[in-house]
């Protein structure tokens, strides 16, 4: 049996599947659970103990955000976690402490190959998958492979696509990126900032997506949002040339007031042959999809 560990910046999602990708076991826990008596590198160990208690793992998987070197396990860089993993070898780490392979990856190619696999990509060889969460995730699999470049940026920057040179500033130095327009933490903000009565909602969305069917102002403010995803997504297609695109994360929840509007924009402008081809769904596999994926990478 597999493991998957995906430790995101609030919950790790842990699941333990056969070789069939059946799911024996999930749980989604508290980060802040994990780690306040003893750490997160720590809490993460003792979490994945109770997993290698009670089945039976021959292989197993760390999902992290930041950048990755797989090769040899080392967390380059930890993005979303206050830096707790930078510099850590956790491959070396959990492979010591438990005795059978790891493989160490990116969440956002984690996510993706979890979708490519057994989600919404199987069956195409070149797909893009972008997920819409606290960031704007997105990797790419290419001609049945993972997309990887000499740089552990490579790849995963869909999120920092400018859509508007004069655009604010993004945290990481350019102007106008993607996520600043069409993560989930920047449409609660645009939401809120353009529509008062949500303001004090710790998550406006699933009531703004419902308002939005029949309030003109709120349509109006959806409709910015999935143009500014569909120019995102025609650059993607663009530099990646995919066979579909994969759209995941908890905004995709109302995917039905998103997609269809996203696919119409995208067949006028993706410059494709022949024009329209390229087709975008959303995952299916929703918090599952990075734990599976990194569960079932191979080593190098």
């Amino acid at each position: 049996m597999r493991l998957g560990i995906d430790c995101g910046g609030t919950n790790v999602k842990a699941g333990v599947y056969d070789e069939a990708c059946n799911v024996i076991a999930f749980d989604e826990i508290s980060l802040m659970d994990i780690s306040e008596q003893t750490g997160v590198v720590q809490g993460l160990i003792e979490t994945m103990g109770s997993y290698f208690k009670d089945h039976k793992i021959d292989r197993a998987g760390l999902a992290v955000k930041g950048l990755v070197d797989r090769k040899t396990g080392r967390t380059i860089n930890d993005i979303g976690a206050g830096n707790v993993f930078a510099d850590t070898n956790m491959k070396e780490l959990l492979e010591k402490e438990f005795n059978v392979p790891f493989v160490i990856e990116n969440d956002a190619r984690a996510y993706a190959y979890g979708e490519y696999k057994f989600g919404a990509g199987k069956g195409y060889s070149s797909v893009v998958v972008m997920t819409l969460g606290t960031g704007l995730g997105c990797s790419a699999i290419i001609n049945d492979e993972l997309y990887y470049s000499s740089d552990p940026l490579s790849g995963v920057l869909g999120g920092h696509l400018s859509i508007d040179r004069n655009g604010p500033e993004c945290p990481c130095g350019n102007k106008g990126c993607l996520e600043l327009y069409c993560s989930a933490t920047a449409l609660i903000k645009i939401v809120k900032e353009r529509h008062p009565e949500f303001v004090k909602e710790n998550d406006p969305l699933p009531r703004f997506f419902n308002s939005a069917r029949y309030v003109d102002d709120y349509k109006s403010t959806l409709d910015e949002f999935n143009e500014n995803l569909a120019v995102g997504v025609v650059n993607v297609i663009h530099a990646y040339g995919p066979e579909a695109v994969v759209l995941g994360g908890g905004v995709l929840n109302s995917y039905k007031m998103i997609i269809p509007a996203v696919q119409k924009i995208v067949d006028h402008a993706a410059w494709t042959y022949p024009k329209g081809k390229i087709k975008i769904f959303p995952s299916v596999l929703g918090n599952k999809a990075a734990s599976m994926g990194v569960a079932f990478l191979e080593q190098f």
